[in-house]
């Protein structure tokens, strides 16, 4: 495993801890056809907690589990911050951030953030 794929496992691992903290980790499966959708984030068939927990965070553990190359672009911060309320946001956001800034910058997340996994 990369540092970089283990550095992203580790905060998959937080983002479920913060969703579960949130009470936004315990949301229904999406119907199978919501997985078809060619929206980003799958706006029109399934809510953000949806996304986060039934596509973007297995399908990250899949990459790193397969030992596939991890994506050079990601950009969902931007899409929490729209969605989730002001006290959930915050707790969230610092982890989300800290992935589009690893795969996008190739930047290391604080020692602080990963501490807390």
């Amino acid at each position: 495993m990369t540092p970089n794929a283990k550095l992203l496992n580790k905060l998959l691992n937080l983002l479920e801890k913060r969703l579960k903290h949130i009470n936004a980790w315990q949301v229904a499966q999406p119907d199978p056809a919501a997985f078809n959708s060619q929206t980003p984030f799958c706006v029109d068939t399934m809510s953000l907690e949806q996304w986060l927990r039934y596509i973007f965070i297995p399908r990250m553990q899949a990459l790193i589990d397969a030992g596939k190359q991890l994506p050079t672009h990601c950009a969902i911060t931007e899409q929490v911050e729209m969605v989730l309320s002001n006290n959930e946001k915050a707790r969230v956001m610092e982890v989300t951030l800290a992935i589009d800034k690893l795969l996008t910058e190739q930047k290391i997340p604080s020692a602080s953030l990963l501490k807390q996994v």
